[in-house]
């Protein structure tokens, strides 16, 4: 506090030193490379005078599917909130041809859609919003212009000014008008990604939880609102990426888009279905239906908004509304009761990392009244989802069990509870594809997705450093003869002399980890993953060293792409032997992993 207070005046903390001041108690503090973040769970926003004494306040929004920003942004009370007022049809807010190419063919390639949108942009402004400057790369080499910072009013007004081309737009969901011609084609490519710290250690935890796919959904809506700002305006909406494609065609994704989203997506989707043989060709055609004006397009989409019925009634995420009413009530001094509100919530919470996240919260405030219970808390919403805070003690590293049983049964077992359709499990493999890359993704989504191909071909794994906060190495596979591959992914290595000094001495210490950890009969090899096979200055072997260079990786995406595709047939699916054969041709068994995927020093 006295380092903030010294600095009050400056421009950083000018405006939001005041906001903080006096409940620093209730922030947590998030600590990056370059920066670090303190912020409330929630703004306090009665220190707004002029807002929280307001006797009428009016909330106005078009795509909120989820009203709990209302309480926890906002501090509305959610007992006194009256049901909102939604017009009788969905039609005044303009025509949709929402697309995702992927659905409709999973082997549709980004290569393709990219080429089609090329084409779109030479008569019409075409808008592509990525989540981040990295996703922008993929971009750059089609974009006429890529907005981001101090660059977008600028590269706003030359959109509506006339005809751009391809714009990329990165990680602007919201704030910004694209009306008529100023954008005709949208896309929205991947998930959104969140730029705070704070942000990205919530969903760290909340990713997979219904909480992170209605935090993800609201973005998505929001972003796809960006073309279209009256009911006279149109626009053509295309959903790319494989990560994107699969939140949004899931159940639980489609129930959180609004009920005209909803409508203008399934009559897109069931005219696209029309067309011989649903390819990019097709999908073009279906497009220029729109662009073009068609008489039958333009009635029967005007048809299906007239028909959409906006929800009635206020939508509140439980767990975010409990969160709320807990920080008011800690910020009068009931500690007590406020940790008694974010109990009752976790216990009410339906999925384990939902849970862990509001543990974590209650841990937060326990820590007021009893820091000895407050850790025992954590620890317990730690060994639900390993990505909350870690306790400052308490947790013991738990072996990898060793691979028991046939490795088809735990495939078959894995693929049918997780895949309901044959273009579900595609679309994953289309997404791990994505984050098997070197330089182009961050180290914890490289190693998830290791983490994830283990899964995917029927093997157990586990990230002991990420996991466990151990000394231990990035992924540990256990294969069917009951052996370990110990692999260190170095995929952001910048060094152009070899696999380094220091990436080959981490390997060595996870080996020494490993032998440590487990009986001297077990059996390890060590696997690091990096662009290079040559070693660098200073740099020594470790003892049977394999190496998973970009040739090895393009193999292993090409195989698991494969692999999903014969899984898409029913009969091999079931059977437990045809799975078997299926493990040998792709060499997923064992040491034949090994062979085909990994080569030594050279």
């Amino acid at each position: 506090m006295q380092a903030l207070h010294g600095h009050k005046n400056e421009d950083e903390l000018k405006f939001s030193y005041p906001l903080l001041r006096d409940i620093l108690p209730l922030c947590r503090c998030v600590i990056g490379g370059q920066k670090m973040e303190i912020e409330p769970d929630c703004p306090p926003t009665d220190l707004v005078r002029s807002f929280s004494r307001a006797k009428r306040r009016i909330y106005m929004t078009a795509t909120l599917a989820d009203d709990s920003v209302l309480v926890t942004h906002f501090g509305a009370d959610p007992e006194k909130l009256s049901d909102p007022i939604v017009p009788t049809s969905s039609q005044s807010m303009g025509e949709r041809m929402i697309l995702m190419p992927q659905e409709l063919n999973p082997e549709i390639t980004l290569k393709e859609i990219k080429a089609l949108l090329v084409d779109l942009a030479e008569e019409q402004n075409v808008v592509v919003i990525v989540p981040s400057k990295n996703a922008a790369k993929d971009w750059e080499d089609v974009a006429d212009q890529t907005l981001m910072a101090s660059s977008v009013v600028n590269g706003i007004e030359k959109l509506r000014d006339g005809h751009v081309g391809l714009t990329v737009l990165v990680n602007r969901y919201d704030g910004i008008d694209l009306p008529h011609d100023a954008c005709r084609v949208l896309v929205i490519y991947n998930l959104p990604e969140v730029a705070s710290f704070s942000d990205l250690t919530d969903m760290a935890v909340l990713s997979d939880s219904q909480s992170g796919l209605r935090r993800q959904m609201q973005r998505v809506e929001q972003g796809m609102g960006r073309g279209v700002r009256s009911n006279d305006d149109y626009c053509v909406v295309l959903l790319a990426g494989s990560k994107l494609t699969r939140r949004v065609k899931s159940p639980d994704g489609l129930k959180l888009l609004t009920p005209a989203t909803q409508a203008q997506l399934d009559l897109s989707k069931k005219i696209a279905k029309k067309i011989d043989g649903v390819d990019i060709e097709g999908i073009a055609g279906v497009i220029y239906q729109c662009l073009k004006r068609d008489p039958s397009w333009v009635k029967i989409s005007k048809k299906t908004l007239l028909k959409a019925q906006a929800k009635t009634g206020l939508v509140l995420d439980k767990a975010s509304v409990a969160v709320r009413l807990a920080f008011d009530t800690a910020r009068s001094g009931d500690y007590k009761a406020a940790a008694d509100l974010l109990s009752t919530a976790a216990n009410a919470a339906q999925d384990d990392d939902e849970k862990a996240w509001l543990m974590s919260k209650l841990a937060a405030m326990q820590h007021h009244l009893n820091p000895a219970t407050s850790q025992k808390t954590l620890l317990s919403a730690h060994r639900l989802n390993p990505n909350v805070l870690r306790p400052m003690e308490g947790i013991a590293y738990q072996k990898l069990a060793a691979q028991k049983g046939a490795q088809a049964a735990e495939v078959q077992s894995y693929h049918q509870e997780r895949f309901l359709e044959a273009a579900d499990r595609i679309l994953e493999v289309n997404q791990l594809s994505d984050d098997l890359r070197f330089q182009s993704v961050t180290p914890d989504k490289f190693e998830a997705a290791i983490d994830a191909v283990a899964r995917f071909i029927g093997l157990h794994s586990q990230r002991p450093e990420k996991q466990f906060n151990d000394e231990g190495p990035d992924n540990l596979w256990a294969l069917p003869d009951g052996s370990f591959l110990i692999i260190e992914c170095k995929n952001n290595a910048t060094s152009e002399k070899g696999i380094s000094k220091t990436d080959l001495g981490q390997l060595d210490q996870a080996m020494s980890w490993f032998f440590g950890k487990y009986t001297k009969a077990a059996s390890g090899t060590p696997v690091i993953i990096h662009p290079l096979r040559t070693l660098g200055d200073g740099a020594s072997e470790v003892e049977g060293m394999r190496i998973m260079t970009e040739n090895e990786l393009k193999k292993l995406r090409k195989a698991l792409a494969d692999f999903a595709k014969s899984l898409g047939d029913p009969d091999i699916l079931n059977s437990q032997k045809q799975i078997n054969e299926l493990l040998a041709t792709h060499g997923f068994n064992g040491v034949e992993f090994l062979k085909q995927y990994t080569t030594i020093v050279k």
